[in-house]
């Protein structure tokens, strides 16, 4: 008999013992205790530019997981509007449209600046000017933000009506709105278009490729027509809780200073570095990165005061003036 006590509490104990590790092990599960990893995105381009070194370098910020994607330019929108990612590289306009229609962001910085190039052949080569554009077709990425944006009010500065008739008049320009640089290069190479608006790595991309003779810098173009030295292409948006953690802010904004550092240091290492870190379809000729226009800085109140000015410029029915912008929470 005492032995079958015996047995039985020794069963009893190994039972206790066994609900009591299983207890530990589940208060001790990592997905118990670790947060959900932040989720970076960013269109491919220029944009992914910035944050070229973050996945290598910096797998957590300020004790934050941290996760890195690029994705086609045609679904950068949706990481913001769907609430999908917590910091998003996107057009400043089209950013800055979804916090007014209510999207639960903030915009901390302007990630890239102008770094847009209508590039084509002409007889003579060198610059595109007025009377190479007047009765040509021009494929242009972006339309409704940033790039198509720029393009038609710098087409306008210059007196040119945009259509889109294929057999533009003598003061006018054909547009032909692509979704990316690869929709805009196969109209020039197959001569569907005269000239295309994209940014950088694709404008010097497609003039090595295609034998381009021709550009016209839109930055200059934009100069030209408002006095403003660029305009902010890109912005850096944050998750307006996150925008409020000045810690991870400000591992954030060192990271990126530090990836920059490294893109304009090493020209002819970033293609094959983008290519095996980031996306496959990654191409940055070394000439091309002094064009990319990175900027990844905090906002000053006068770039903020800019922003609002551009705003105000090129989406005059969406936002109208920069004071009526400015009653938008745009701004950490």
């Amino acid at each position: 008999m005492k032995k079958v006590f015996k047995a039985a509490l020794m069963l009893v104990i190994a039972a206790a013992l066994i609900a009591a590790l299983a207890v530990g092990f589940a208060a001790c599960d990592p997905k118990d205790e670790t947060p959900d990893a932040l989720r970076v995105a960013a269109p491919e381009g220029t944009p992914a530019l910035a944050i070229a070194r973050l996945k290598t370098d910096n797998a957590t910020l300020a004790g934050h997981a941290m996760t890195y994607e690029v994705v086609s330019p045609s679904l950068i929108a949706a990481e913001m509007s769907g609430g999908k990612a917590d910091v998003v590289i996107m057009p400043v306009n089209a950013g800055a449209n979804l916090i007014r229609q209510g999207a639960d962001y903030r915009l901390i910085s302007v990630a890239v600046n102008g770094s847009l190039f209508m590039v084509g052949s002409t007889e003579d080569g060198g610059a595109i000017e007025k009377a190479d554009i007047a009765g040509s077709k021009v494929a242009c990425i972006g339309q409704g933000a940033t790039p198509g944006l720029v393009f038609e009010y710098v087409m306008r500065s210059m007196g040119l009506e945009i259509v889109a008739d294929k057999t533009p008049g003598e003061n006018q320009v054909a547009v032909q709105y692509v979704a990316d640089g690869p929709a805009a290069k196969a109209l020039l190479e197959n001569d569907k278009v005269d000239f295309a608006v994209v940014g950088e790595p694709a404008a010097t991309t497609f003039k090595n490729a295609l034998k381009l003779n021709a550009e016209l810098d839109m930055q200059a173009a934009w100069k030209d027509a408002t006095d403003e030295e660029t305009y902010p292409q890109a912005g850096l948006f944050v998750r307006t809780s996150l925008a409020a953690d000045a810690e991870f802010i400000s591992a954030l904004f060192d990271a990126l200073a530090a990836s920059k550092e490294w893109v304009n240091s090493n020209p002819s290492e970033v293609g094959a570095f983008m290519k095996a870190n980031l996306y496959e379809s990654a191409a940055f000729p070394a000439p091309s990165i002094s064009r990319c226009a990175i900027d990844a800085e905090p906002l000053g109140e006068a770039d903020k005061k800019e922003i609002l000015a551009f705003l105000s410029a090129v989406m005059p029915k969406a936002g109208g003036t920069a004071a009526e912008w400015d009653k938008v929470t745009l701004f950490a």
